[in-house]
């Protein structure tokens, strides 16, 4: 057990308001019965020894056989020293900030220190710590600045009435925040003056999210399917990274993804990312979201739609433009006649979005080609191919670019075909040149920057809907060929 409580304190040990790492003390007491009880000790950023911290498990019985080894259950430190890190740090970059616009201001009058004209400067305590501003700002002028204090803004206003009417001897001011500069600008047109002046904008919170803050990642997909089995593992890498509660869930059908953003908003999630497959279906449980005051960014497919159904960003593969470049890369390889786009979903607006890319740079045809069920698609792919009249495939994940060339590996059919997708096997059938090509959908990438958007769009201090707009961030696809997939693959073993 003592080994366990040592193990843990190790384990925090990434994370301190000092010197990159938390101190912990283990505390072991003998009771009068012969138990030890173990605990822990944390020492906290005033630098004294907290209350020790007990877990459920944590009495070594007196008659433990040697040689046992028992663990205690888990103990959650205090994490508050993270957050103080993360303030301190941020409060001193706000003051080198201050100094720069002091000396700025300095500059600008051109003055020698001891004739520099009386500056103001606001320190908006709604926004705690950015008075560091004017304590940089101070140091940066030379001299001393007064300062006003602003918390209601209406007393403000009439504060700051007083002292442009009355303070002659005022020459300039420094807003720490946009509220404060509003009102400074209004004041000075209503008095009919002016000075010069400057203001601080945060658009970002740059305090640390609550750790119990609910994001939810929901998207479509097959439990089975290994894209999205890559795109949950990253989401939980970002939300490790980032420091928030992550939910990421995937389904098959869009009535259940809806039904699942549903209850994110019943269980209070800050923020959604979802994906926009069937968007007709999910619209209604997005707005639902949107009006219980909940961000929602939206990720994947549907990024023509991501504005109509009111996601404030859309983050995703620039499918059209894979078609494309599908289509192109299939020219400058000879081939023409028929082309079979294979949609395992076939009511995926983005797997739609592929096959109208490949159809606008073909030079052939292109049928759109979906099996009745997943379970069926080799046995019902093969049926197809084998009428004679297809001329190259494309399949458009990585599941079906190995169900496609086991297909043509069984009927022995002379078919060329590429995929969308990376994996293990996808890798070596296209470096050994038994696929021609792969365009990768990178589902590591997409719910990674989903959940750092989701955070984002909490995080953001001014509506996100209406400043991003329904901006799409969306990757720009590249063909891999034999040689740069097998320089991948010897990267991955090396």
């Amino acid at each position: 057990m003592v080994a366990g409580v040592a193990a843990l304190g190790a384990v925090w040990a990434t994370s301190s308001e000092t010197d990159g790492h938390v101190e912990v003390r283990i505390v072991v007491e003998r009771l009068d019965d012969g138990r030890v009880e173990v605990g822990l000790r944390h020492l906290e950023a005033s630098g004294t020894w907290g209350e020790p911290q007990y877990p459920e498990l944590r009495f070594l019985p007196a008659d433990t056989e040697p040689g046992m080894k028992l663990q205690s259950s888990v103990i959650v430190v205090d994490t508050d020293s993270r957050h103080e890190t993360v303030a301190a740090n941020y409060g001193a970059y706000l003051h080198e900030s201050g100094v720069d616009i002091g000396a700025r201001f300095a500059e600008r009058f051109a003055l020698p220190t001891e004739d520099l004209p009386k500056m103001l400067c606001i320190d908006d305590l709604n926004h705690p710590g950015i008075g560091q501003l004017c304590n940089g700002f101070e140091s940066g002028y030379g001299v001393p600045v007064e300062r006003l204090e602003a918390s209601d803004y209406e007393d403000f206003r009439s504060q700051i009435n007083t002292v442009i009417r009355e303070d002659g001897d005022l020459a300039g001011y420094f807003a720490t925040s946009i509220p404060t500069a509003d009102i400074i600008d209004q004041t000075m047109e209503a008095n009919r003056t002016w000075m010069r002046g400057t203001y601080w904008i945060e658009l970002i919170d740059p305090q640390l999210p609550d750790p119990d803050d609910l994001h939810c990642i929901i998207s479509h997909g097959a439990e089975d399917d290994l894209f999205w089995g890559l795109a949950s593992e990253s989401s939980v890498a970002a939300a490790g990274a980032l420091g928030i509660d992550v939910r990421t869930e995937a389904y098959a059908v869009a009535a259940d993804q809806a039904n699942a953003i549903r209850r994110c908003v019943a269980d209070g999630a800050v923020s959604i990312a979802t994906t926009l497959a069937e968007p007709d279906v999910l619209k209604p449980a997005v707005r639902e979201a949107i009006d219980a005051g909940v961000h929602v960014i939206s990720f994947n497919s549907g990024a023509e739609v991501a504005a109509d159904v009111g996601a404030a960003l859309h983050i995703g593969l620039d499918d059209r433009e894979g078609g494309r470049l599908a289509g192109d890369e299939f020219n400058a390889r000879g081939i023409e006649g028929n082309a079979l786009c294979v949609i395992h979903e076939p009511n995926n607006i983005g797997l739609h979005d592929r096959c109208d890319g490949l159809e606008e740079q073909f030079n052939g045809t292109v049928e759109r080609w979906s099996p009745t069920s997943n379970d069926t698609v080799v046995e019902e792919l093969d049926a197809r191919i084998a009428k004679g009249d297809v001329d190259a495939v494309l399949a458009l994940s990585s599941d079906s670019g190995v169900a496609v060339r086991i297909v043509i590996w069984l009927s022995d059919a002379d078919v060329p075909a590429a995929t969308f997708g990376w994996t293990r096997l996808i890798s070596e059938l296209v470096s050994e040149g038994r696929m021609m090509f792969s365009i990768f959908d990178h589902p590591e990438l997409q719910p990674y920057l989903a959940a750092v958007g989701s955070l984002l769009v909490e995080r953001l201090r001014v509506d996100p809907t209406g400043y991003f707009n329904s901006t799409q961030l969306l990757i720009k696809p590249m063909v891999t060929d034999a040689e740069a997939m097998q320089a991948l693959r010897e990267s991955l073993i090396e």
